[in-house]
């Protein structure tokens, strides 16, 4: 097939597919069904721009690689060597809280500079756990279908008040594990009311199960999410989740064989830098966690940098506002909602996240680690069995 000739057809394609993509996005259909076909039409679409051009693909997911900005990457990360060190180790503490010691380098003589890391460290998980109901409280608003997965953290908090000790015992997870653990350990929670409403239903008590909701709800911009803003919003996310992950591995000259973005279809998903983790798994442990904990750290960062824009945004242009300064408004609201909530759920120690690899570093048995990862796995499905039960 001729260049001119392939791009006329994979243009075709694409507009056949936004338009029948936009189509089932404004039909009747329920949720479910819609997320359903709008995927089968972005893999159908994927499928055919990666075979066009040859791409590296997945089931309508598709990869455009490329070397260009590896250079600012090696700059950025040899200029400021020490000022990453210290943002990789804040990052720790916010992370991991008092279990940090166990992930961090040992610094037996500059005291100073690791009761300095301690201190900023403390702040920010403080101030990063107090922002965490925000982020929740704002994405919601602006999700289709949120109503249902709010109620699963109000009936949360009234079980927590009502158990007497699990506020408690959320103070001393922050304290001790930092917003990995409290995050983690909320999720076996819930797992665990649901999974006392399934043995209710078991029993004949179906009313318990009926009003438990799911503790988990899927993101899928033009779904249950505004297209352009959803997208807009991801896209910030794994830039600067991203390019933290390829600072700090050229920071200790690990190789990164490219970046470049993810595709579903038309639909950009992702943004990525392809490190050798060959040579990533084969390093010291202290140089891995940085390398693993900079993405969430960076998510923290940009979640407070959108946070405070919002708030001076607010302050200067919603007196009277118009429908452009709602739509920039709702872009930083997102934008600081998404990266907190994907930097808090990142830490858990899952297969796939960040969280698990860091956990298999501090938890040095292999039976520990797999009954860590399959306890948060099998609460985790817990808290999404409502949806299937019902």
């Amino acid at each position: 097939m001729k260049d001119k000739t392939k791009l006329a057809f994979v243009l075709l394609a694409v507009a056949l597919s936004v338009a029948l993509f936009l189509e089932i996005v404004e039909s009747q259909l329920p949720a479910f069904a819609k997320a359903v076909a709008a995927a089968v039409v972005l893999a159908l679409c994927g499928v055919i721009i990666s075979k066009a051009y040859s791409l590296e693909s997945f089931w309508g997911i598709f990869l455009l690689r490329s070397r260009q900005g590896l250079a600012l990457l090696d700059r950025l990360s040899q200029k400021y060597r020490g000022l990453w060190q210290h943002f990789a180790e804040i990052g720790m503490v916010v992370a991991y809280g008092s279990f940090a010691y166990f992930l961090m380098p040992k610094k037996k003589i500059e005291w100073k500079s690791t009761i300095a890391t301690y201190s900023i460290g403390t702040f920010f998980l403080v101030f990063l756990s107090s922002l965490l109901p925000v982020a929740m409280l704002f994405l919601l608003s602006m999700l289709r279908g949120g109503e249902e997965f709010a109620s699963a953290g109000v009936r949360f908090q009234q079980e927590a008040k009502e158990s007497g000790i699990l506020p408690f015992l959320s103070f001393v997870f922050l304290v001790l594990g930092g917003i990995a653990l409290s995050t983690t350990m909320s999720i076996i929670a819930y797992g665990l009311m649901v999974a006392g409403a399934v043995l209710s239903a078991l029993l004949g008590d179906h009313q318990v199960l009926a009003s438990t909701p799911p503790g988990g709800v899927p993101l899928i911009p033009g779904i249950n999410l505004d297209l352009v803003l959803g997208v807009s919003a991801l896209a910030v996310v794994l830039a600067a989740h991203e390019a933290s992950h390829g600072i700090l591995a050229r920071l200790y000259r690990i190789p990164v064989k490219s970046s470049g973005l993810a595709f579903f279809g038309f639909i950009p998903i992702g943004a990525f830098v392809d490190i050798d983790e060959k040579k990533l798994f084969s390093e010291n442990k202290i140089r891995q966690n940085s390398v693993l904990v900079a993405g969430t750290a960076a998510n923290f960062a940009t979640a407070i940098v959108f946070f405070f824009a919002l708030l001076l945004f607010s302050f200067f242009f919603l007196a009277a506002p118009s429908a452009a300064t709602r739509q920039i408004a709702s872009f930083f609201a997102l934008t600081f909602s998404l990266n907190m909530i994907v930097a808090a759920v990142n830490l858990v120690p899952l297969p796939l996240f960040d969280g698990y690899h860091l956990m298999r570093n501090a938890v040095p048995h292999p039976l520990a680690q797999r009954l860590i990862s399959y306890t948060v796995a099998f609460s985790f499905l817990l808290t999404l069995s409502p949806w299937l039960l019902r």
